[in-house]
């Protein structure tokens, strides 16, 4: 067998029942010069034997059978196995598409020093209808924390990671982290050791939806029940690590500052609902100091987000249902929002 161009990594954990749509997507890659390195994170549940059986069928798949360290430990255990110049990371029930790693790595090709990623899909039946070509949307290194506040930042499955890059990091994901968040972690500390090997470069997404996140399945690694206190906190030494991979942070273009700030106060609501749903105080979120800073720094550059107003009155019922409603009643969501606006930001940017 050559040497694999791009190594893929899937940490698997008691998903018997979602494997073989798994590797049947991986199977189906166009480009079929890859490894895959399975990481059994200690199942119980048969998968391990499953992941064993599909190293006899292709010889491109390994499996690696530890004792259950949680998913940071098994994606660590997949990376530093890698012999790919490339590493793809991809969540035990997800799947990619056919032409993910041929068009990925075509763009990789012609524009080497760029990060290389792609959208996601929640929908089955948008996955299926995938392009015949693709557009490319590129963010110079000027505008990385313009990409940062977008969805596509904090996810480390789409995207083509260099593996020069990850030997360089100084740790990988962080071992024992529980409750979400360690995509977030991990690419805080990812894009400035890559600006370090690639100053002039920036990130060019593929405008496909390579990517199907299946959201469907219980056990799946993007779902978490935990307290508020933990989540809340971790959104905050998130924007900490942020500030000081953009530094000078405050320097950054407003708008892009003002997006970002955006992007870590939304998942502090939903530590809010959850602290509601269990039943536990919300003072150690409010008390924050980090909380107050992004805050305050809003007020004082006329910058209004959706959940600005209910987090300034410290209103955690309007902002639980906001972040209900934004889902559920948008109609609802958008008269709450420009209400807010008009009551408390008029002539205030908006997002």
């Amino acid at each position: 067998m050559p040497t694999p161009l791009v190594t893929i990594a899937v940490p698997i954990y008691n998903v018997k029942e979602c494997l073989p749509a798994l590797f049947a997507s991986l199977e189906a890659q166009s480009f079929s010069n890859f490894e895959c390195i399975l990481v059994d994170d200690g199942s119980s549940d048969g998968s391990g034997a499953v992941c064993d059986e599909q190293v006899r069928r292709d010889a491109r798949f390994s499996v690696i059978h530890q004792k259950n360290a949680g998913v940071c430990s098994a994606r660590n255990a997949g990376i530093r196995a890698a012999k790919g110049r490339f590493v793809v990371l991809c969540d035990q029930d997800d799947q990619l598409a056919p032409r993910t790693l041929e068009w990925a790595l075509a763009e990789q090709q012609a524009h080497p020093d760029q990060l290389i990623v792609w959208p996601f899909t929640r929908s089955p039946e948008a996955f299926a209808a995938q392009p015949a070509s693709y557009s490319t949307t590129c963010f110079g290194r000027g505008e990385t924390l313009r990409y940062f506040a977008s969805d596509l930042f904090i996810y480390v499955w789409n995207k083509l990671l260099p593996t020069e890059v990850l030997r360089a990091m100084p740790a990988l994901f962080t071992e024992g982290m529980v409750g979400g968040g360690e995509d977030f972690d991990f690419m805080a500390r990812f894009l400035p050791a890559f600006f370090a090997l690639h100053p002039g470069g920036g990130v060019r997404q593929i405008e496909a939806p390579l990517y199907y996140w299946n959201l469907e399945n219980e056990k799946s690694v993007s779902k978490w029940q935990g307290n508020h206190a933990h989540y809340c906190q971790k959104q905050f030494a998130f924007f900490n690590r942020v500030k000081s991979a953009f530094a000078p942070f405050y320097e950054q273009e407003p708008r892009q500052i003002a997006q970002c700030m955006n992007r870590i106060l939304r998942p502090v609501v939903f530590g809010l609902t959850l602290a509601k749903q269990n039943g536990e105080p919300a003072s150690e979120c409010w008390q924050s100091p980090e909380l107050a800073e992004m805050l305050d720094w809003l007020r004082q550059n006329r910058w209004y987000t959706d959940f600005y107003l209910p987090l300034r009155l410290r209103c955690a019922p309007l902002a639980r249902a906001m972040l209900r409603w934004q889902e559920q009643r948008p109609a609802l969501y958008w008269k709450c929002y420009w209400l807010g606006y008009y009551l408390l930001a008029r002539g205030w940017q908006r997002l």
